[in-house]
């Protein structure tokens, strides 16, 4: 079982590499826009690959239970 520690971890992990692919997609599309298309093509399909490959991992995140809060933490 993973610790709290190693959960957040991961989730902040996914979400930054998430955030950054889609600002690389964005970019890939600004340059598509620009006429540059075998940089902006490839910046795309790059990016979109990476995306495909985070969609499990974030499902794994988000259907997995959360690790129990510490013994003595208030939950609620």
């Amino acid at each position: 079982m993973t610790t709290r520690a190693d959960f957040t971890r991961r989730v902040w992990r996914t979400a930054l590499l998430t955030v950054g692919l889609l600002a690389a997609l964005i970019f890939g599309i600004v340059v598509l826009v620009g006429g540059d298309w075998i940089p902006g093509a490839i910046i795309v399909a790059a990016s979109l690959v990476g995306l495909a490959s985070q969609v499990p991992i974030i499902a794994r995140l988000c259907n997995g239970a959360a690790p129990p809060p510490r013994h003595g933490t208030p939950t609620g």
